[in-house]
Parts: C-alpha cells; structure tokens; sequence
C-alpha cells in the first residue's frame, strides 16, 4: 500500500472484487442479461448496494445503454454478458461504442478454465472476435491480476474513449481473494494534448478565404465559444453536424443549421472555405470540392484526408491559437448579411412547417412540432432512419441534448439510448425517436421502460417502410425491393407492456400530445402516423 493513496481491501471472490472496484471508480450501474457463466456475478449484486443491476431483454440493447450513457456522460459505463451467444450479443451495441468512442467496459462470462479450448457447450475464444470492436480484450485466469486488469482495462476505455473487453471464465469468478481496489484517479488518466499540424498553412487559407463557413461536429463540445468567437472574428456561418445539434442554439443568427438529404441551402455551394472543428460524419459529402477544407480534429486518425490544412488537439486551444493571429482580419459584410439572411429563411421554413396541418401528417410537421414543447436540459435519443433527416431541419436546439449514432447506425438504437440517458440522470427529461423498423427491434425494451418505471416519451414515427432505403435504390437505378414493413398496431403493443399508448394522426394534436407525455410520470408511447415524403436532396 503506497503512502498517502486511499485503497480499499476486499475480501471475497473475484465477483465481489469486481463490483467493489467498479463502484470506486463511480460505476452506478450494471447493463445486461443473466447467464449461468455469469452466475456468481449476479450472486455478488445481492452482497453489496453501491452498483444496481439493470435487467435488459437483450444483450444488444444492454450494450446500446451502456454506449448511450457514456455518450452522454462522457464516464466509464458498464455492460455484461454470459458465455457464447450472450458474448456475440452484445457486439452490436459495443460497435457503436467502439465507433463513436464512447467509454465502456465489457465483461462476459466463459465457460470453465478447463473446458476453453475444448468443444464444450456455448465456447468461442472470445478475444479474436472482440478486438475488432475493443482496444483492449483480455481474460483473467488468476486471481493475482485481476485489479490490474481491471485498472488496465478503464484506462485504455478513458485514454482511447473506446471499449475494453475482459473475459472472465465461471469458476475464476467464484475464486477467493483479497486484494485492494485501484483509486479512480489512477485509471481516469487522458492522454496528454500534442499539437501537430501546420498553423501557417491554416491561417494563410483563412486569410485568403472570403467566404468562409465553420462546420461544428463531433468532439467540439468543449469548444463552442471558441467557435462562436471565430466565427463572429471572421464573418464566418455556422453549419451544425447531427452529431454536435446540441452544442449551438438554435436562436444562433448565423446558425444554418444541419446540412444534408432533408436541407442543402444554396449558400454551402458559394463558400470558399470550410472550417471543420471536430467530426462531422453526415455531411462530409456535401461540402463543395470548390472550398478549401481546413480540419481541426482532436485525434490526428480523424483528420479528413481531402484537408487542404489540418491540425490535432484540443479543439478549443487550436483555435485561440488561430484567432491570435488574426487580429487584423477583414470581414466580408456582404457574406455575413447573405449567412444571417438565410438562417432566418430556415426559420421561417420551420414556422410554415408548423402551420401545414395537412394530412397525413408530414414529418416536418412532426418535428417543427417539438421546438413548442421539449423543456431545456431534456435529451433527445434518435434511433435510425429518414426521421433524423427531417429532425435535423426541423428542430432547433435550445440547451437540450441529442443522441445518435454516427457511424454503427444500427436500427433499434434509440430507445436502449433513452434508457442508458434517463437511468443516468432522472430528473432530465429523456424522448426516444423512433421509426417503426428501429421500434420493431427494440420492442422488449419497453418492458424495461415499465419494470423501472423510466419516464421517457417514446415517439414512433410510423411509416410502415424503410423509406429512405427504399429512395436510395430507386435513387441508384435498382427496383427498390423488400422495403415494405410489417408493424404491429405499437400502442396496443405497449399497453400491454404497461407503458402508456396513444395515437396521433391529426396535426393539430402533436404538441398537446407530446406536451402531456413528457410531463407524464410514467413511460409513455406516441404512435404518429406520417407521410413518407422524398428527401430533397437525396
């Protein structure tokens, strides 16, 4: 034991040491589905009240919690499984993780030491398959190791922002020992911040640049004044990526919102130069191969390979590296008069959105709708589908969250995202939106809704096919196929589940509706019935 450092022995078995060192590193919270490999896992919870266990229907949904808390925590989050196909289960959800850089451990559960190897039932050596959505994967065998692996394992998840993976067989799980438990500033230790990159060259592009525009992604959370200063400096628009909707206000007078398949307002073909602060996954392709393409990325593997000037680091200090050096800028009047003149047409495509109470109901209509009635603080988890489209340029965030998936998009997404926000903090309003695919898929979950009694809005936008799957196969020359949806009627389905249902066909009724469901007490289902309307500019 080191002088002046805090430990706490235990005393017990491996599954007892593993919560006990969970919860000092401030884990809350266990996602997963039960399984005999991990049955003296589940024995530990009944011994200790620190770390709650929350019961998915599935491993894949526990892994979408998990991923979706630690998103919006920014904190390690934990998820488990058994052997076999509860290990296979749970790589969907950790794929997003993986890809979006969320922190999260995974721990499974194997067959006995004795058995890995051999054909025994629901073996698979685990670490080959995982590391293709983890940075580290590993199994403990002895007891000995078993806090540093632990510790080995958190740090590499809040140094990479990625996933760690630890196997561990049944019978080490019921092993005794004692040992003392890691402090939590040992592990959540980040990497330095290195510069690289050519100031020069950035500044030089910007100085020549008249008609600049600043794209706000993913990872520029901690930078937003910093780009608010830059783009006042400059004379700068700004386009908000889907990932970072929540980091601008709405009210913004230079805000452009999102770009993409739902709004590509005629000024982004007119900019000279694009100034790419974090990752903006959606709307790469849309910036104009005209501009040049400066990209201020906080890990240098994310910078974007058709950058005419880069730079890695903290987002933040590269741009009041910059801005040092800009201090006799001229900024183009008549650019700046042409950005704010259309962000006020988006918001007034917004309002006459809102007045179209023609049926059936469109999903602009729908998401206009919500600017009215989402309190502030509240999270938005989107599942997958053409409704994110149509979100992004409908609603205007105003001190709220949002949650997606920038690179998995895996359908059935949303709702497990709600989950993992509302259980990390309750007094947040929380509303999953859905499509009906993304619903069909995560179904069960609104059992998990009821068993907690998790108070979040659930809004299905129920078209009754892939919309946007099936434009994209009319859109490249193929006879689009095998789009069609089979759904079932949703509000029965979760009344059954004992979450509250109701249905909105009539425009007129979506704020009242909405209104009353997010102030609700209780998990509650809205099944909206909308048009499938083409995207403009898929």
């Amino acid at each position: 034991m080191r002088k002046g450092v805090l430990f706490l022995r235990v005393n017990g078995n491996i599954a007892d040491f593993i919560l006990a060192q969970l919860a000092e590193w401030g884990v809350k919270r266990i996602y997963g589905v039960m399984g005999d490999a991990i049955f003296p896992l589940l024995d530990a919870f009944t011994r200790q009240d620190k770390i709650e266990f929350i019961a998915a229907t599935n491993e894949t949904a526990a892994a979408f919690m998990a991923s979706y808390e630690a998103k919006l925590t920014g904190r390690l989050t934990v998820c488990a499984a058994t052997a076999g196909p509860g290990a296979i289960n749970l790589l969907n959800g950790l794929a997003d993780a993986y890809l979006d850089g969320s922190p999260v451990l995974a721990i499974t559960g194997q067959v006995e030491t004795k058995k890995i190897g051999t054909r025994a039932k629901q073996y698979f050596a685990q670490q080959p398959v995982y590391k293709n959505f983890s940075n580290y994967t590993t199994i403990l065998i002895n007891p000995a190791a078993v806090a540093e692996i632990l510790a080995t394992a958190a740090r590499q998840a809040y140094i990479d922002f990625s996933v760690a993976h630890v196997t561990v067989p049944r019978d080490v799980l019921t092993m005794p020992v004692s040992a003392d438990t890691i402090p939590g500033d040992i592990v959540e230790i980040r990497k330095p911040q290195v510069f690289s990159g050519s100031n020069e060259k950035i500044l030089e592009t910007i100085k020549n640049a008249r008609k600049p525009l600043i794209v706000i992604g993913q990872a520029a959370e901690e930078a937003v004044y910093q780009v608010l200063a830059l783009a006042h400096h400059i004379g700068s628009g700004l386009v908000v990526a889907q990932e970072a909707k929540s980091i601008i206000r709405g009210s913004f007078k230079r805000n452009l919102g999102g770009i993409g398949d739902a709004y590509l307002p005629p000024i982004i073909k007119e900019a000279d130069c694009i100034i790419l602060v974090g990752n903006a996954t959606y709307e790469n392709k849309y910036f104009p191969e005209t501009a040049k393409l400066i990209h201020l990325a906080e890990r240098p593997e994310n910078i974007n390979v058709t950058a005419c000037a880069a730079a890695s680091g903290d987002p933040g200090l590269l741009i009041e590296v910059i801005m040092h050096d800009l201090e006799n800028y001229a900024v183009n009047q008549e650019w700046v008069a042409k950005i704010e003149g259309e962000a006020l047409r988006l918001k007034q495509i917004i309002t006459q959105a809102r007045e179209d109470n023609s049926r059936p109901l469109l999903p602009l209509r729908l998401m206009s709708g919500l600017n009215a009635v989402v309190p502030p603080r509240s999270v938005i988890a989107l599942d997958i589908g053409e409704f994110t489209h149509w979100f992004d340029l409908g609603y205007m965030m105003e001190n709220q969250a949002v949650l997606l998936s920038s690179m998995w998009r895996s359908t059935g997404c949303g709702l497990p995202a709600a989950i993992g926000a509302k259980l990390a903090d309750r007094e947040r309003k929380v509303i999953a939106i859905v499509g009906d695919g993304g619903m069909i898929a995560s179904l069960g979950e609104l059992l998990t809704c009821a068993r907690y009694n998790l108070a979040i809005t659930i809004i299905v936008v129920k078209n009754e096919i892939y919309s946007i799957e099936k434009n994209k196969m009319a859109a490249e020359g193929f006879i689009p196929f095998g789009y069609e949806l089979t759904t079932p009627d949703f509000v029965q389905f979760a009344q059954s589940c004992g979450v509250a249902g109701f249905r909105i066909e009539d425009p007129a009724e979506i704020e009242d509706r909405i209104r009353a469901a997010i102030d609700s007490d209780r998990p509650v289902l809205l099944e909206v019935a909308c048009a499938a309307v083409n995207l403009p500019s898929l």
